[in-house]
């Protein structure tokens, strides 16, 4: 065992030093020999022995002996815990890979491979950017909720996303680019559901209703637009106005829906059915079974869609 971690150690060394990659040459040799149940010709073993009790030797005798009567079973020791560092370390990554996160999906741990926890970022209502995901919010789920009322795309495809976002929120501006493009590519139906987390009023949550009731054939245009762009200008009527236009959605009729108190009774008891969902911020993702907190990059969305080998493909 002692070969194999001298091979590995070395072999990285060896990148920098000429007379390390010679001795990774004799490890490795002596690697082959013993997964052969051969003795090393080399004597590679022993000659890193002497190096390495020559230098323990100058600082403590004892430890010298120790480390002579112990040297396979500290070799058994090392090669175990290199063994499990590249297990979890593949773990790890897969993880990463899958779900946007080493510790598993929605995690706030802290990740090698996502420092800043970028992958798991949320707005809240408490205007907190961050926050830690419990076990309890991971039953999340759409059961008290008529999703009827919300406007759907690809009614009929069968296979169907809910997603819940703010426009004014940064991460679920990033989120839904995504989210689109994954829908015309797999041709599934994406349910989009507003809700005003980073906004001092639910006046947009009454702007996507009023477009909805109004003119479904027109919202997802409109709600494209509406994530286009500097979120900035959202606080401009003129520039809704516009974008309204843009779209093909008589604005004044839209402005006179936002206004009708029954709107306003419509749409809050929208958001208390949004709010028994339990989710915590947005974006929040709904497919099947799996909840998605946060901003995940493209493949965590795919392979939840599709699968991990066919988003090898």
């Amino acid at each position: 065992m002692f070969c194999i971690i001298s091979f590995i150690v070395l072999s990285i060394l060896g990148i920098f030093s000429a007379s390390n990659r010679e001795l990774a040459r004799e490890a490795l040799d002596c690697v082959l020999r013993r997964v052969t149940l051969r003795p090393c010709t080399t004597g590679f073993d022993e000659k890193m022995k002497a190096r390495i009790l020559g230098v323990v030797i100058t600082r403590s005798e004892g430890a010298a002996r120790f480390l002579n009567r112990n040297f396979e079973r500290l070799a058994w020791l090392f090669f175990g815990l290199l063994l499990a560092s590249v297990i979890f370390a593949v773990r790890g990554l897969f993880l990463f890979y899958t779900t946007g996160s080493c510790n598993g999906a929605n995690s706030t741990e802290f990740c090698v491979f996502d420092p800043t926890g970028a992958n798991n970022q949320v707005s809240t209502t408490s205007q907190v950017c961050t926050i830690p995901v419990t076990p309890a919010q991971m039953t999340l789920n759409l059961k008290k909720i008529d999703l009827t009322q919300f406007p759907t795309l690809n009614p009929g495809s069968g296979d169907n996303l809910f997603m819940i976002a703010c426009y004014h929120c940064e991460f679920s501006r990033k989120t839904y680019p995504i989210i689109r493009s994954l829908v015309d590519r797999f041709h599934i139906g994406l349910t989009f559901i507003h809700y005003p987390v980073k906004e001092p009023t639910d006046s947009f949550s009454k702007l996507a209703y009023c477009v909805n009731q109004l003119q479904p054939d027109k919202f997802w245009s409109f709600n494209d637009l509406m994530f286009e762009g500097d979120k900035a200008n959202l606080d401009d009527p003129t520039y809704i106005n516009g974008l309204l236009g843009k779209a093909g959605v008589d604005a004044k009729k839209v402005n006179a829906c936002i206004a009708d108190p029954a709107t306003e009774t419509a749409v809050k008891k929208q958001m208390e059915q949004v709010a028994s969902t339990g989710f915590t911020g947005t974006p929040t993702i709904f497919y099947k079974d799996q909840v998605f907190v946060g901003p995940k990059p493209y493949r965590v969305y795919a392979i939840a869609l599709r699968g991990f080998f066919y988003w090898l493909r």
